[in-house]
């Protein structure tokens, strides 16, 4: 399962490095995007070890196995998290209330109150493989992604951290990509309470950059 996180990761990246401007190559077991990449988002991602790899003029690397020590290359290691996935929920009868799905630019621009990125582009919404959610009363929002395999979530965002949270994020993300399993990766504070949802840790990442 944690290739298939880490696929969807890897198709969350291109998408949204592509809609930045950037190039990006593919190959079995790594990612490079070439361009103005978006801040938060990384020029390499390697998912197997043992790799030959040239980081000339690469300045972040997303290590999805946490596999290398980049040191030597003069990388610094930024933090290390873990994968995550859970089965999806079935049942769709009892939907969180107080989510809004945005579908136009007045939601759009209510997500971003909540949400405070420059990476995503403000009309992602569109896009029938993506779905942005935010909650008011909660002050809280979350961007839901298919690449088909998998539902990938990120973004998440709260005043709070606890189980009925995520048990939104859950059910939402259930409701809108029925049948395909969650994945993600957290770590401090929203890995603990990701797992006290019913998450399962399946191995980690470690993200290094490079000081300018």
């Amino acid at each position: 399962m944690r290739q298939a996180a880490i696929q969807n990761n890897f198709d969350w990246c291109r998408l949204i490095c592509e809609l930045n401007g950037c190039t990006v190559t593919e190959t079995h077991d790594s990612w490079k995007a070439t361009g103005n990449v978006p801040p938060l988002y990384p020029e390499m991602m390697v998912r197997s070890h043992q790799q030959q790899l040239d980081l000339s003029g690469i300045t972040s690397v997303k290590d999805c196995t946490a596999s290398y020590d980049f040191s030597r290359a003069g990388l610094t290691h930024l933090f290390t998290a873990e994968w995550i996935t859970r089965r999806p929920i079935l049942d769709r009868r009892a939907l969180p209330v107080d989510w809004t799905v945005v579908t136009d630019l007045k939601e759009s621009t209510r997500f971003f109150n909540i949400i405070d990125t420059d990476d995503v582009p403000k009309t992602l919404f569109e896009r029938s493989d993506v779905r942005l959610f935010f909650s008011e009363p909660q002050q809280a929002g979350f961007i839901a992604y298919s690449n088909r395999q998998t539902t990938g979530l990120s973004h998440l965002t709260s005043n709070y951290l606890d189980e009925r949270l995520w048990d939104d994020v859950i059910r939402l993300s259930s409701a809108h990509f029925p049948g395909q399993p969650l994945v993600g990766y957290e770590y401090g504070d929203q890995l603990i309470t990701a797992l006290e949802a019913g998450f399962d840790d399946i191995g980690p990442l470690a993200v290094w950059i490079r000081s300018i």
